[in-house]
């Protein structure tokens, strides 16, 4: 599969289907500092600030911190392109913030300028997919690839204006292989401090020249950039690959982009595997190692992450409801993250399960379990509900 076909858009379809699995990873890191120590950080940066300007009362705000901005697709585009800011409204930073940026409703969420302009303001709690279109929209405004574009047609080759050409279409989901192939390979040996950058801000695909070169390089390119910040981009990299490979069905890349982590990152290639497997074979119309990859994840994870584990099992009695072997599975696996869930929701999973086999004892004891683990009264009542129509 060429580098060329990649299409961003695509990649991010592919890439939400990672997301059963994923509840337990990293999302949106939040600067820790002053507004005018974030601002200053930005500049320094170039990068545009996300602002959740909340209120510790507001109940929309708490969703989108717990539901929202801790999910790792989120977490990954945001802390690439963004400085991340949260803001109680109500005291410190805040109050100094609201005096210049007025908000009447809560949440609302700011994209501004490293010179302090806003770029995009909405008003009200967004999901994550959402969230995502909003921060692709904002940077968008912000897009100066097209004045970059006219400087390098015109055949300016400067390595600061590649550098900022680079990274200008990566911010906005343009590609961007083609243009540092074209200045790479004008060059004998990138040994540049500008070079470098360019090679590690290229290196969007685990099956491309440019990263195969920065991987070549990488003691250099760390050097200039940080291990960690080479370290995302591999693990960015392969994420892409993967993801590539879920929307063209190409089990080699998967298998690639998998055995990329294991030689560059062994740390952290044990999850990354789980993901990308289960990802994959979700997609890929092998009903046995979908089954199989979801039960990896749900033995690797069934104790630390039961809610994550149960997203998994949910995921696949939704896909494969025709397929009895399927569903056993994912009756298993639900069961697996019910027994070490302090949550209602396996508990629910579970119960939804039992009852489409028509183990409606089965299935009354789970969601009555469920009921006791639950705090919310909606959720109370669905429950409820549920129990009453068995």
């Amino acid at each position: 599969m060429a580098s060329g076909t990649f299409r961003p858009l695509a990649f991010l379809s592919a890439f939400l289907l990672f997301l059963p699995a994923l509840a337990s990873a990293q999302g949106i890191v939040f600067f820790e500092g002053s507004w005018d120590e974030a601002l200053e950080a930005a500049r320094k940066q170039d990068k545009i600030l996300f602002v959740d300007a909340y209120a510790t009362w507001c109940g929309p705000c708490k969703r989108m911190a717990k539901d929202v901005f801790t999910t790792r697709e989120a977490g990954e585009y945001f802390n690439k392109y963004f400085i991340n800011v949260k803001l109680d409204m109500e005291r410190g930073d805040g109050l100094t913030f609201r005096e210049k940026y007025p908000v009447s409703a809560f949440p609302t969420l700011f994209f501004i300028a490293p010179d302090g302009e806003v770029v995009h303001r909405h008003v009200g709690a967004l999901d994550t997919e959402a969230l995502l279109r909003t921060g692709r929209f904002a940077l968008g405004k912000a897009d100066d690839s097209g004045e970059l574009a006219k400087r390098y047609e015109a055949g300016e080759r400067d390595p600061e204006l590649i550098l900022k050409y680079v990274s200008a279409l990566n911010k906005t989901g343009k590609p961007s292989l083609k243009v540092a192939n074209e200045y790479l390979r004008n060059r004998r040996q990138p040994g540049s401090e500008t070079d470098l950058r360019i090679l590690l801000e290229a290196s969007v695909e685990a099956d491309s020249r440019v990263f195969e070169l920065m991987l070549e390089q990488r003691a250099a390119v760390e050097r200039v950039a940080g291990a960690e910040a080479v370290a995302e981009r591999i693990e960015a990299a392969c994420r892409a690959t993967s993801a590539k490979a879920i929307e063209f069905n190409v089990e080699d890349l998967h298998r690639q982009a998998v055995a990329v982590m294991k030689q560059q990152l062994p740390a952290r290639a044990f999850d990354f595997e789980l993901d990308a497997t289960l990802a994959f074979h979700r997609r890929s119309g092998q009903v046995g190692a979908y089954v199989k990859a979801a039960q990896a994840v749900s033995k690797a994870r069934a104790k630390t992450d039961p809610v994550g584990v149960s997203k998994v099992a949910e995921a696949l009695f939704t896909d494969r409801k025709s397929d009895k072997a399927a569903v056993n599975a994912a009756a298993e696996i639900a069961a697996q993250a019910a027994r070490h869930a302090s949550s209602w929701e396996p508990g629910m999973t579970l119960a939804q399960i039992l009852k489409f086999q028509g183990k409606r004892k089965e299935a009354l004891r789970a969601a009555k379990e469920a009921r006791e683990r639950a705090a919310d009264p909606n959720m109370q009542l669905y429950i409820d509900a549920f129990i009453q129509d068995i």
